[in-house]
């Protein structure tokens, strides 16, 4: 307490300093949230620490927590001064300092800039103009919409979701500066124009908290990326962020690791038989893993053999420099078997695997890792990963960009409130977009070749083999040396091959980054809204109401799982337009005399959705044979919240529903109290139940208590929080 009384006397020692303390009014709410969970269990991206030794990784178990376990400890204030801060000029301000000892990390502690922990929480100006047009200036929040747990139509400010829906709207509205006029008409009509700041949503994982150097690992392909992820151990962390920045599962940490696999490989083949060789343009993943090392021998006879070695199938993989050496030692170790037995699946998952955090691969049928989704990747294609890198890269609007939106609002003489609406502004949901860059930043391109006996290639979209090239169009007289196209292993410490690039600085400079880059579209959002009361003789009064808003120009999250069995990233992870309806139909009624009944109808239409079949060929690796597949190599739109490596990145619903059920009553002699209850179902089987209380201890004293529940399928955005459901209780202290 003695905190927060600290920063409210110097809030109000600041506002005196600087005006007549006559003309200001403080006051403030100061409140402790503790939470605990209701589950044990695991959480998605929550892990301990990695450590490596001797290049080998040993990962960090995933964490357990109790039910009992604290997830939250937050200590706020939200001081309010309000007062005249010149004669037509009234000046509103609300500060709220916080701090929440539970935080993950510094980022989730305490004060942060553009969120629900800014402590700058709102700060304007109010004023009206010799035509009437009321004008408020400053840090604020415009609300437009009518829904209860949908932001549709609240086009001007982002929200902050890393405690999902459980706090009260106007405290996970993002405050944002704008200019905001508004202007009762002649009819009784009212326009309002707002000017506003472009801010984004905020969710765990994803946010503008990620590492923007760059992932890279050792040059001996040691793995130099460990804890890597955003917001690990975070409560509400979902699927789909982990899958973006995750330490385990995110590909941002995930291709820095293709790359060092991808060089230990280089490595191993040695100087005539490097990766980008026209014999291993049609090896694939898929071909490595069904085969035994006996297999791998044959097929690789005609190959010369780094640093000279033996022909003989186990004399190749145990001689050659820097590659395979330690990897067998690992996988003898791990299935104590002979050499020659072991299959090239067992090979990744227990020779290179161990040297890596992230999920690369595994002997289990499941698709759940990096190399199950890539089995027509040729080692050619790996030859333009080597040593590749990862770096995130922040695109957002500055301070100085602007969103605009307009509102008329009317009510008719039959009792019928409605508005239409339009806003011209950036997105409020974050997209990534990925693209390979070279050595000094410059754009490089992804082409798909058909190669050919002389190293070179023919562009083709069903091209088994991916090159990258700083060309559009051309993709280089060879893979690598002094022409545009990237990828090789010539130069390396280890290798003598001097086929790709002369010199290690050249080979160097084709040594590509994947780039994530987070930014926001701009789109038209054309809405209405509306509420109309109906006397009904069995409920008495019946409030419907709804709000609808079409947005063009968005963006959608494709996934190409064709594409991604070739190797092919940046096409296989896209962002693609998409024009959407969202709408939501609602009825208010109150019933036992004094309790609030309301229920929704919400639905998002994506009016772009995409799902097209394709066919991949994949592997049966118990029995070495290729198996062709259309259901499980489509190109669909994916789930933001719950795509992951470990659910086939889940497919989106193309009009996904949601249903809720809000009850609220007063209780106590006085009305002192109030409970509420809010049920959303999901449509894909996710469900939340919040069930609060809240009871008046005296004048100056609030005490709360809320639950929340989370339950239903795994791969729903309420459903995968399951493990984070969690009980919290509240006391707040009122200073008038």
């Amino acid at each position: 307490m003695k905190f927060t009384k600290t920063l409210l006397a110097s809030a109000i020692a600041f506002t005196i300093a600087h005006a007549n303390a006559n003309d200001f009014t403080v006051n403030a709410v100061i409140k402790n949230e503790t939470a605990a969970f209701t589950k044990s269990g695991s959480r998605t991206g929550n892990y301990a620490a990695d450590t490596i030794s001797s290049g080998y990784v040993t990962k960090g178990s995933q964490k357990s927590q109790s039910s009992s376990d604290v997830m939250k400890s937050e200590t706020s204030a939200r001081i309010f001064i309000n007062g005249a801060a010149a004669e037509g000029v009234d000046l509103h301000a609300e500060l709220r300092p916080v701090y929440d000892t539970e935080g993950v990390n510094s980022d989730n502690k305490g004060h942060e800039a553009d969120s629900q922990r800014d402590y700058l929480r709102e700060l304007y100006f109010d004023t009206t103009t010799a035509d009437g047009t009321f004008v408020r200036f400053g840090k604020q929040q415009v609300v437009w919409g009518k829904a209860d747990g949908a932001k549709f139509l609240d086009l001007i400010n982002a929200t902050d979701y890393r405690e999902m829906a459980q706090n009260a709207m106007d405290e996970s509205r993002i405050t944002t500066w704008a200019l905001n006029a508004e202007k009762i008409l002649d009819d009784g009509s009212t326009v309002q124009v707002v000017i506003s700041q472009p801010k984004e949503n905020l969710f765990a994982g994803l946010n503008r908290n990620t590492g923007t150097a760059v992932r890279a690992n050792a040059a001996d392909y040691t793995d130099s990326t460990l804890n890597n992820g955003n917001d690990t151990g975070h409560a509400f962390l979902l699927l789909g962020p982990d899958s973006i920045t995750g330490n385990r599962y995110g590909f941002l940490n995930i291709v820095p690791d293709l790359g060092g696999v991808a060089g230990r490989f280089a490595g191993a083949f040695g100087a005539a038989s490097a990766l980008g060789s026209t014999a291993m343009s049609g090896f694939t993943v898929g071909m490595f893993e069904s085969m035994t090392m006996n297999a791998m021998g044959g097929a690789l006879a005609a190959q010369s053999l780094g640093d000279g070695g033996s022909s003989s199938a186990a004399d190749y993989w145990k001689e050659t420099p820097s590659g395979f050496q330690t990897a067998i030692s690992g996988v003898a170790s791990a299935l104590s078997a002979s050499e020659g037995a072991v299959t090239g699946a067992q090979m990744l998952a227990y020779g290179f695997q161990p040297f890596y955090n992230t999920e690369l691969a595994n002997v289990t049928t499941a698709k759940d890792t990096a190399f199950d989704y890539m089995d027509n990747a040729t080692f050619a294609t790996f030859d333009a990963f080597g040593n590749a890198k990862s770096q995130y890269k922040y695109n957002m609007p500055d301070d100085f960009d602007l969103d605009i939106g307009t509102k008329l609002s009317r009510s008719l003489n039959n009792g019928m409130n409605y508005s239409v609406a339009y806003s011209y502004n950036y997105d409020k949901n974050p997209i990534i977009n990925l693209s390979w860059k070279g050595a000094s930043g410059e754009q490089l391109y992804a082409h798909r070749i058909n190669t050919s006996s002389t190293r070179t290639g023919t562009s083709s979209a069903s091209g088994t083999t991916v090159v990258l090239s700083d060309s559009a169009t051309d993709i280089g007289a060879t893979w690598g040396g002094s022409s545009n196209s990237y990828g090789g292993y010539a130069a390396a410490a280890d290798d003598g091959d001097t086929t790709d690039a002369t010199t290690a600085s050249e080979a160097a400079a084709h040594r590509a980054t994947l780039e994530f880059e987070q930014t926001v579209e701009r789109v038209h959002n054309i809405g209405a809204a509306f509420d109309y009361a109906i006397d009904t003789q069995s409920f008495g009064p019946v409030v419907l109401r709804g709000e609808f808003v079409y947005q063009k120009d968005g963006k959608q999250p494709v996934i190409n799982l064709e594409q991604m069995s070739v190797g092919n990233i940046t096409e296989a992870l896209k962002m693609e337009d998409a024009d959407k309806f969202k709408y939501v139909i609602g009825a208010d009624v109150t019933v036992l005399t004094d309790m609030m009944v309301s229920t929704q109808f919400i639905q998002e239409r994506n009016l772009d959705y995409v799902d097209t079949a394709q066919t991949c060929t994949f592997y049966d690796y118990s029995s070495g044979s290729a198996v062709a597949s259309n259901y499980s190599c489509n190109k669909f739109t994916t789930d933001y919240a719950s795509m992951h490596l470990t659910n086939g990145f889940n497919q989106a619903i193309k009009n996904k529903e949601f249903y809720s059920l809000f009850l609220s009553k007063p209780f106590g002699d006085s009305g002192e109290g109030r409970w509420n209850n809010i049920l959303m179902l999901e449509e894909g089987g996710g469900r939340w139940n919040r069930f609060d209380v809240e009871y008046s201890l005296s004048n100056d004293l609030v005490g709360s208590i809320e639950l929340n529940k989370y339950w239903g399928s795994a791969n729903s955005q309420f459903g995968q929080l399951e493990n984070s459901s969690n009980v919290q209780v509240g006391l707040k202290y009122i200073i008038e």
